[in-house]
């Protein structure tokens, strides 16, 4: 790999967001959404 090629990787915006912590945000949330959800249909058919 280029020199500029790892530059521009590293430079590289993420998608809808303007910095990649609002990506991480929407990852965690919906993880934990994901857990809630998957609680609740235990407590409910267990």
């Amino acid at each position: 790999m280029s020199a500029q090629t790892e530059q521009e990787a590293r430079d590289a915006k993420p998608p809808f967001f303007k910095k990649w912590s609002g990506m991480y945000w929407l990852l965690m949330g919906t993880l934990a959404v994901l857990i809630l959800l998957f609680y609740w249909f235990t407590i409910a058919y267990a």
